[in-house]
């Protein structure tokens, strides 16, 4: 099946281009810098905050490019200056924390790219910070009073399902007002109604010059499926969710098997690069 030559590629992080450990594969950094040689512009498009989507930008080696983060509620140009920045509104947040703090459920906040929690020692939280490698700030009750407008709220679930039951209890809760995604299984992310991965690769793609049919857009989660189905060519990894392999047009190996880098070289580099597959989650790198 035919498509438009690809100039840029729009790719998720967590389930997508990092391995289920959480890790950077080799294989995917090789085939994204052979990619960039090209001259094709990679842009890591994620639900994590500002600052930790740029420690793997770097690890790729593509601080040259644009990032979006928080599930498109924030685009940050490659000198750190926001291209634009989505918050939710206050009434929002605060009914949102809330909900959160009258059902003694976890939750946690992002304000100005940085994770604020209730204490330090909740589970929810040592998973959280065991999964990404971030810390956050412990400020008590006041979690629940923030004096400036959060730019995502994040509460960790039991699963999938109840996710889904949660994201319907708090849009229901909030018409129009908030938007409620699911990155992983057990988390569901809140975020200003106008956020949104796909509304973000329709604005890097007149900024950057570069038409929507000739963006590659790869991802697992809810909240790439938009993102998608709006790029020239969707791509879904194995692990992904029903919903985003429905609007896929294909279906790459598992972000264990390195997707991200198969994909780029089947439908980008139209070749196999000469390394070696065998990259395996226990040893980090090429065998």
């Amino acid at each position: 099946m035919r498509h438009a030559p690809i100039k840029m590629i729009a790719c998720d992080m967590d389930g997508t281009l990092l391995d289920n450990s959480s890790r950077l594969p080799e294989r995917n950094k090789i085939v994204i810098a052979e990619a960039v040689r090209r001259g094709i512009i990679f842009v890591i498009s994620t639900g994590r905050m500002y600052h930790s989507a740029r420690f793997f930008a770097e690890q790729l080696g593509v601080t040259q490019f644009p990032l979006i983060c928080y599930n498109g509620s924030m685009i940050v140009e490659p000198d750190d200056r926001e291209l634009f920045h989505l918050k939710l509104d206050m009434d929002v947040a605060l009914g949102l924390l809330a909900f959160f703090r009258d059902r003694n459920m976890y939750v946690q906040s992002y304000i100005d790219d940085r994770l604020y929690i209730k204490e330090d020692n909740a589970e929810q939280y040592q998973y959280y910070n065991k999964y990404f490698g971030i810390t956050g700030t412990a400020v008590g009750d006041g979690l629940y009073a923030p004096e400036r407008r959060p730019t995502k709220l994040l509460s960790k679930t039991e699963g999938i399902d109840d996710s889904h039951k949660l994201i319907k209890e708090l849009s229901d809760m909030f018409p129009g007002r908030v938007y409620v995604t699911s990155s992983n299984e057990d988390f569901i992310e809140m975020m200003n109604p106008e956020a949104n991965k796909a509304k973000c690769l329709r604005i890097l793609s007149e900024s950057c010059g570069v038409p929507v049919e000739n963006i590659m857009a790869l991802g697992d989660g809810d909240n790439d499926a938009e993102m998608i189905g709006t790029a020239g060519l969707g791509i879904a990894v194995a692990n992904a969710r029903e919903s985003v392999k429905k609007a896929a047009r294909f279906i790459a190996p598992s972000n264990d098997e390195c997707g991200v880098a198969w994909a780029i070289e089947e439908y980008v580099l139209k070749q196999r690069l000469p390394v070696v597959w065998g990259y395996t989650r226990e040893q980090g790198n090429l065998q």
